[in-house]
């Protein structure tokens, strides 16, 4: 596993924007208002925005000790396998969140974990260009 971002969950979209962009200054690759999305490019590593409940719903996420409010923080990883990776860690002990799925909006096949204080584990592979819709 590759760690390739952190994943911050934020209340106020547009104010985390402007908090990173224009306080830190950190350059602004991509942003999707409508999804609550963003991406910063910080020497080969992201820092991602992601509004907290489009989040949330988005991955389906089973009840966890946390409220949703203090659910934060999500570190993602770039496996080659996610279906592999997500039997070995549950093999292992990992927490499921949610089970690997294709997300065609995020042109990634995903699965999700929780580790002993609730963080989010994101493991991920990209979509095949075929398996990514283009309308």
């Amino acid at each position: 596993m590759k760690l390739i971002c952190v994943r911050l969950l934020v209340n106020n979209f547009a104010a985390s924007i402007k908090f990173w962009r224009d306080i830190v200054g950190l350059s602004l690759t991509y942003s999707d208002e409508t999804m609550g999305y963003a991406y910063f490019e910080i020497d080969g590593t992201g820092l991602e925005l992601f509004k907290r409940e489009e989040f949330i719903n988005s991955i389906g996420a089973v009840s966890t000790t946390q409220t949703l409010g203090e659910l934060q923080t999500v570190l993602n990883f770039h496996v080659e396998d996610v279906d592999a990776t997500y039997a070995e860690l549950l093999k292992h002990g990992a927490k499921a969140i949610s089970r690997p799925q294709d997300r065609p909006a995020w042109q990634a096949r995903t699965a999700h974990f929780s580790d002993p204080d609730g963080h989010i584990l994101e493991i991920y592979s990209p979509l095949n260009k075929n398996e990514v819709p283009t309308a």
